[in-house]
């Protein structure tokens, strides 16, 4: 049974490599702790836990469906040795991943079709419309395909089409979505929360390479934009409380840290002061 809602509580769920875990863990410790909110938002990771949760997966329910290797395993498909020739050579295919395979086990998960239809609470997802060069953070459309959109890292994830629209990671400038909420009369205590690895604990070379160029201009535009939203909390009079998860860089190919991500998140969510 969904627990009545904290008043004026709103909790987003930030963007990072198989996050999911600990955001679970997160709002499973929140509802330990007394705290349920009525809306809830998220970017990539963030929107897929937040959604089962909205869904109705809680507790152990939640932390089962997270853990499942499953789930990881759904954005995999053999197909991918073919694109990826196309990714590396700019030639074709947008990603590695089709995420079609996602989308169906979302499916099956949720039992849900429609963002508009999850009420306790709400569910917002982040979006970024590849062809308006914009942040979208849609309450209505497909379930499962949004999430697969908002999931969908350029170069390892295609392009989504939804509704015929094409959409990407809802990350790449939104990596915590509240924005929509510092007019919102509903809403006066925003949770963001936001997962941070732990240095050492993910593949690395001593020399510098593509990737740490673009993972540095990507986490710079996260940092100035969540600094600009911040700013725009304070004047618009909400309380924002700002929780940082450290974990480990979770493994591609291997759930061994997963459930060590998963407590860490649970611990976050179990300390917010309220």
């Amino acid at each position: 049974m969904p627990q009545e809602p904290t008043p004026g509580l709103a909790v987003a769920l930030g963007s990072s490599l198989l996050g999911y875990y600990a955001h679970a863990g997160f709002l499973n410790g929140l509802a330990a702790a007394g705290l349920h909110p009525a809306k809830v938002s998220g970017s990539s990771a963030g929107a897929l836990a937040g959604s089962l949760h909205a869904a109705g997966l809680r507790g152990e329910a939640l932390k089962e469906a997270v853990l499942d290797s499953a789930l990881r395993w759904s954005f995999a498909d053999w197909a991918a040795f073919l694109r990826l020739p196309g990714v590396l050579s700019v030639l074709w295919a947008s990603g590695i991943f089709s995420g079609k395979r996602a989308v169906k086990h979302l499916r099956g998960l949720l039992r849900v079709e429609d963002v508009g239809n999850l009420a306790s609470p709400t569910m917002e997802i982040a979006v970024t419309d590849a062809d308006l060069h914009r942040t979208e953070v849609l309450n209505s459309g497909p379930l499962a395909e949004l999430i697969v959109a908002s999931c969908a890292v350029p170069g390892l994830i295609g392009i989504q089409r939804v509704d015929g629209r094409r959409y990407i990671d809802g990350g790449v400038a939104c990596e915590a979505p509240f924005e929509q909420w510092l007019d919102d009369p509903d809403v006066d205590t925003i949770i963001v929360h936001r997962i941070r690895h732990e240095d050492g604990t993910g593949p690395a070379v001593s020399w510098e390479t593509i990737a740490t160029s673009i993972g540095s201009a990507h986490a710079t535009v996260c940092e100035e934009l969540h600094r600009h939203r911040r700013e725009l909390a304070q004047v618009k009079g909400k309380r924002l409380v700002e929780v940082d998860t450290r974990t480990p860089v979770p493994g591609l190919f291997r759930q061994g840290r997963a459930p060590l991500c998963y407590d860490r998140g649970y611990e976050s969510g179990r300390a917010v002061a309220w």
